[in-house]
């Protein structure tokens, strides 16, 4: 509370400085009480679910493994000692490069991928020039099917990661910047003139006004984006990258192996889930305002 002195005159007066204990957030502590059950509600049916279908043999073992046979495959991918089989597989003991391969591509495809849709899509969204030169032209790639620039940038960049880039950046760029373009529109125009009327430029409008009012369709578009990031990644490491999740879930597939296939997907899942609480993160720090009109968090 407040603490009050009085001085020679009898009047009362507030000392606010001595209230900051009051002002000082709890710190949070872990307990298990904090944790949702309901979060793990799906997952947990999910594998009753797969475990019954195993049990009861509703697929061939060899279509459908079961989760035991699941674990044990991750577990040879990540270290083959851990898994004493005698019979090393093409994926033992390679999960630390094929996972810190994955991330580069993926990673960084998506920081190229979206800045050049953040630059671009925030300079079509301000300037009907730049919307007349460029908005045509991407919005007829944007239909076509990101899986048939596969064979096109094998020809043109070889086997390896430029491939792999390319297509992550380009998939990327296509989901991110529809959403900046259209974040930068739906900025109220209310915003813009009342920044005028005190007096700012265009150029202070668009940094301290359009750009952020258009955050929350820019991070809505970057969510959009790092999960397609993963899924081009995947894409290319099939057939253009000899190493990283994809190359060891399409073999998997080959020598019908549905084990380290699910395994596979479950690390896809995982990474991809990873990036996108990173993503969402930045977000609930930079979108403190808008969380606070709309009362609600991210």
């Amino acid at each position: 509370m407040l603490q009050q002195s009085v001085d020679n005159t009898g009047t009362v007066a507030a000392n606010p400085a001595d209230d900051t204990d009051d002002l000082v957030a709890p710190q949070r502590s872990f307990s298990w009480r904090t944790i949702d059950p309901l979060k793990f509600a799906l997952p947990f049916a999910i594998l009753i679910a797969w475990g019954a279908a195993c049990l009861y043999r509703w697929l061939p073992p060899i279509l459908l493994p079961s989760p035991l046979d699941v674990v044990d495959a991750l577990l040879e991918w990540i270290n083959p000692s851990w898994i004493s089989t005698g019979h090393p597989s093409y994926y033992s003991g390679t999960w630390v490069a094929d996972a810190l391969g994955s991330s580069f591509r993926a990673v960084v495809g998506f920081a190229v991928g979206s800045a050049l849709a953040v630059a671009i899509g925030v300079a079509v969204g301000w300037s009907s020039t730049m919307e007349r030169a460029i908005d045509p032209t991407v919005q007829i790639l944007r239909p076509m099917p990101r899986t048939a620039l596969l064979p096109f940038a094998i020809i043109f960049f070889g086997l390896g990661n430029l491939p792999a880039l390319f297509l992550v950046v380009y998939g990327v760029f296509m989901q991110v910047y529809l959403q900046v373009v259209i974040g930068v529109k739906l900025v109220s125009r209310d915003w813009r003139r009342a920044a005028a009327m005190l007096g700012a430029s265009d150029r202070q409008i668009l940094w301290h006004v359009v750009i952020p009012g258009a955050l929350p369709h820019i991070f809505a578009g970057l969510r959009l984006g790092v999960a397609y990031a993963w899924t081009m990644m995947i894409l290319a490491e099939m057939f253009a990258v000899p190493s990283g999740f994809g190359y060891v879930l399409w073999r998997g597939y080959e020598f019908m192996r549905m084990d380290i296939v699910i395994a596979g997907m479950i690390m896809l899942g995982f990474f991809g889930y990873l990036s996108d609480r990173i993503v969402v993160l930045i977000a609930r720090r930079s979108l403190v305002w808008a969380q606070e009109l709309s009362g609600t968090q991210l």
